[in-house]
C-alpha cells in the first residue's frame, strides 16, 4: 500500500453528525471504525480551454481535467476529525471546523529554535498576513516577531524524533504532517497521538507571550461575543468593523475575487464579486437583508472565494472581519473567526502608557474653524495662532517644497520652535490613519536624528522662514525635543484610540522614538 501524508482536521465540538461538515450529498463507505465519504471523478473542460483552441491549430482540444473528491472521517472518544485526499477539501463546509487546531497542536510540539515559517496577522484595518521564512531552525525573535503587534496564525518546523509522529509539522486551521501512514489502522492510532498533542499546554514554555492576546474558549463568552457581532453588523455603524479575506491573494492565480450571500437563495452567479472586498461593500451589498442579523442568523452571512472552472471556498462572514469591543471591563477581538481576549496585564501596561501621553491641547492648539476642514488648512491655522511656529505639511501649498532626502519625506505637519515640538496631526482615529501618523513620526524623527544631510535640509527650510536661531539645532539633541502626535476628531466623538493603535504607539515610542531619547505625545482636537 503506498503511503500517505495527511492533512488533519478537527470537527467543533458541536458537530455531532459527520454528515454535517459536508456541502452536499456524497457517497460514504465504513471499514475499521473509519467512514469514506467520496464523489465519483469527472471530466470537465476549463475555460481557458475554448481561447487556446481557437489561437492555435491543435487539431481538437487535448485540454481535460479530472477531479477525485474523497474525505476519510475518524472519531476520537467525542471528537471528530476529518482527513481529505485529492480535491476532498472542496467538499468540506470550513464553517463546521476548529479554527487554529492545527496553530495549537504544532506550537504545543515544534521546539522554539526549530521553526521554519511563521505566519502572522496584525487584527487592524490594514491588517498584514505575513509569512516568514528560514532555511534552517529559527526562533521567534530571529524572525523578529512582533510580540505586542502580532498574532501567530500558522507554524511550520520540525518536530522531535522521540514523538514519532514525523519530521514536521505544518499548523494553521489544519495540521500537515511529514509522517506516512501505511493503513487504516495505523492512520487512526496516529489521529489519536495527535489529538493527545492538541490537548496539552506546552507551548507557554516557549512561547509564553502567546497569551498576551489568547483565543477565547469559553463557549458562553464566545456568545457573547457574537450576539455584540450580530447588534453591530445589524445596527449599520460599523466604524471599527474591517473584512480581511482569510486567504492570501497570491496563494491561488485562480481567485477572481470574492462574494457575498446572506442565506436568501440568491446564486453566487447573481452577485456582484469583489477583488477586495470593504465592510462598505458588504452592506451595500447585502441590502435590507442586514436588518435581518441575529446570532440565530449569523451563520447565514457568508463570503465566497470566486475562481476559474471551478467552485471556491466559503466561510462564513464572521470569518472574515476584524474587529474589537469591550464586555466586562475586557477587551476582545475577532480575527479570521477566532475571537480573543487581551490580557489583563497586557491591555494595563499599554493602555496606561498610552494614558500617561496624553495631554490637554486646547491649552496651546487652536479650534478648528470649521467642521469640514482639510488636514492642510488646519495645519496652517496652528501656525497662526502662534508666532514660531512653521508649516511642514507637503499638503499645503506654502510648504510643498519643505521635504527631505532624495524621496521628498515629510519632516512634520507643525514645527513649533517655542517648545522645541515636531507635531503630526492626523483627521481621525482610524486605526489606518493612526499607523500612518505614527510611522511618519517615527521616520522623520530618526531620520533627522541619524542623517545629517537631512538635518541640514529641514535646518535651511526653517532659514528659509527666517527663524532665526536655526542652527543651534545641530547637532539635534533629541532630549530637547518633543514628538506630538495629533488626531483630530468628531465633536463629543471619545477622546481615545482603538487597542491596537496603542500597541503600535507603544511600539514607536517606547522602542524608538523614546529610546532615541524624544519625549512622546499624543493629543486630541475636537472640530466645532
Amino acid at each position: 500500500m503506498t503511503p500517505i501524508k495527511p492533512t488533519i482536521y478537527l470537527l467543533k465540538e458541536d458537530v455531532t453528525d459527520p454528515t454535517k461538515l459536508f456541502k452536499q450529498r456524497l457517497k460514504s463507505k465504513v471499514e475499521n471504525g473509519c467512514t469514506l465519504y467520496y464523489k465519483a471523478s469527472t471530466r470537465n473542460t476549463p475555460d481557458w480551454a475554448e481561447f487556446i483552441v481557437d489561437s492555435f491549430e491543435l487539431g481538437s482540444n487535448p485540454f481535460q481535467n479530472s477531479s477525485t473528491y474523497a474525505v476519510v472521517i475518524i472519531q476520537v472518544k467525542n471528537r471528530y476529525f476529518a482527513i481529505p485526499f485529492g480535491m476532498g477539501m472542496h467538499l468540506i463546509d470550513l464553517t463546521k471546523i476548529e479554527y487554529n487546531f492545527g496553530l495549537k497542536t504544532a506550537i504545543n510540539t515544534i521546539p522554539k529554535e526549530e521553526i521554519r515559517q511563521l505566519d502572522t496577522t496584525k487584527p487592524e484595518l490594514k491588517s498584514q498576513k505575513t509569512k516568514r521564512l528560514a532555511a534552517v531552525g529559527t526562533t521567534p525573535e530571529d524572525f523578529e516577531i512582533n510580540k505586542e503587534r502580532e498574532i501567530l496564525r500558522g507554524i511550520v518546523g520540525k518536530v522531535p524524533r522521540k514523538l514519532e509522529v514525523g519530521e514536521s509539522f505544518e499548523g494553521r486551521d489544519s495540521l500537515r504532517t511529514g509522517k506516512p501512514i501505511s493503513s487504516l489502522a495505523e492512520l487512526k492510532k496516529y489521529v489519536n497521538k495527535i489529538y493527545r498533542l492538541y490537548l496539552k499546554d506546552t507551548y507557554k514554555q516557549d512561547y509564553p507571550w502567546i497569551d498576551n492576546i489568547s483565543l477565547v474558549r469559553d463557549k458562553k463568552q464566545e456568545e457573547k461575543l457574537r450576539k455584540l457581532l450580530a447588534k453591530e453588523l445589524k445596527s449599520g455603524k460599523l466604524d471599527e468593523v474591517y473584512i480581511i479575506p482569510p486567504v492570501f491573494f497570491s496563494e491561488d492565480v485562480e481567485i477572481k475575487g470574492f462574494a457575498f450571500t446572506t442565506g436568501d437563495g440568491t446564486h453566487l452567479d447573481k452577485k456582484n464579486v469583489f477583488e477586495m472586498p470593504s465592510i462598505s461593500d458588504w452592506k451595500k451589498n447585502v441590502g435590507d437583508q442586514r436588518k435581518k442579523i441575529t446570532i440565530d442568523t449569523l451563520d447565514n452571512f457568508k463570503i465566497h472565494e470566486i475562481k476559474e472552472g471551478d467552485k471556491g471556498r466559503t466561510w462564513l462572514l464572521e470569518r472574515s472581519l476584524s474587529w474589537e469591543v469591550d464586555l466586562h471591563g475586557n477587551r476582545y477581538i475577532l480575527s479570521e473567526g477566532s475571537w480573543y481576549e487581551i490580557s489583563p496585564t497586557f491591555y494595563a501596561l499599554i493602555s496606561d502608557y498610552f494614558k500617561k501621553r496624553v495631554i490637554n491641547t486646547s491649552l496651546f492648539l487652536p479650534i478648528p474653524t470649521k467642521s469640514k476642514i482639510k488636514e492642510s488648512e488646519y495645519n496652517k491655522e496652528i501656525c497662526d495662532a502662534l508666532k514660531g511656529r512653521y508649516l511642514f505639511d507637503l499638503g499645503h501649498s506654502d510648504a510643498k517644497l519643505k521635504y527631505i532626502g532624495k524621496d521628498q519625506n515629510e519632516v512634520c505637519d507643525v514645527y513649533d520652535c517655542n517648545t522645541n515640538t515636531f507635531m503630526h496631526v492626523k483627521m481621525g482615529k482610524s486605526s489606518s490613519s493612526l499607523s500612518h501618523l505614527f510611522q511618519q513620526g517615527n521616520f522623520s524623527g530618526m531620520a533627522l536624528k541619524q542623517d545629517e544631510k537631512l538635518l541640514d535640509q529641514f535646518i535651511d527650510h526653517l532659514k528659509a522662514d527666517k527663524y532665526k536661531n536655526a542652527n543651534y539645532l545641530k547637532p539635534l539633541k533629541t532630549s530637547n525635543h518633543t514628538i506630538l502626535f495629533i488626531a483630530v476628531v468628531d465633536k463629543g466623538k471619545k477622546q481615545d484610540i482603538p487597542f491596537f493603535s496603542k500597541i503600535t504607539f507603544f511600539h514607536v515610542t517606547n522602542r524608538s522614538l523614546e529610546f532615541a531619547g524624544y519625549k512622546c505625545q499624543f493629543g486630541f482636537v475636537a472640530l466645532p
